[in-house]
């Protein structure tokens, strides 16, 4: 190999740069501009988080379904004459638990759920289910003759809850 020739994987150990260990020109500025970028990404991700990822929902399309709902003049009058007791005693109703399962499939907090929506709606849940209107049927009964609401509860757990854990 004469002078003339050179070894392109040779490096000059006298040359600045990253093979003595100095940065090359402008690499600090990289590493800045790289770390400014990369906080931006994250505060604009909590931005995100914060707002709420979807943004406004202006048609509810991520609302919870309206509850069904049914007229009492299209039920038998006994089943309409349990929905007006409900309502009727709707501070009784919600102190007494419904154990169907609407609870999960629903949303429902009480057996005042399962008679009336939110928005004061007859829900039609009740129309169809035999343990709301058992429970709602039992409670009547007790409440029309005077039992207090705390016994109301322990009556209704009792015989529509779950079975005790050992």
């Amino acid at each position: 190999m004469n002078a003339d020739d050179t070894n392109v994987d040779q490096v000059d150990p006298n040359a600045p740069g990253p093979a003595t260990g100095e940065p090359e020109t402008g690499g600090w500025l990289r590493i800045v501009l790289a770390e400014l970028a990369l906080v931006a990404l994250i505060l604009v991700g909590v931005g995100v988080l914060v707002r709420g990822a979807s943004g406004a929902d202006p048609n509810d399309s991520f609302a919870a379904p309206k509850p069904a709902t049914v007229s009492l003049a299209n039920l038998p009058s006994a089943m309409a004459d349990t929905y007006q007791y409900a309502a009727d005693h709707a501070e009784h109703f919600t102190a007494i638990p419904c154990f169907c399962g609407c609870q999960q499939s629903l949303g429902h907090r009480s057996l005042e759920d399962c008679f009336v929506t939110p928005g004061g709606d007859w829900d039609a849940h009740a129309s169809g289910c035999g343990v709301c209107t058992a429970e709602a049927i039992a409670a009547k009964e007790q409440l029309d003759s005077n039992t207090p609401i705390n016994e109301v509860h322990r009556a209704i757990v009792a015989r529509f809850g779950p079975p005790p854990t050992a």
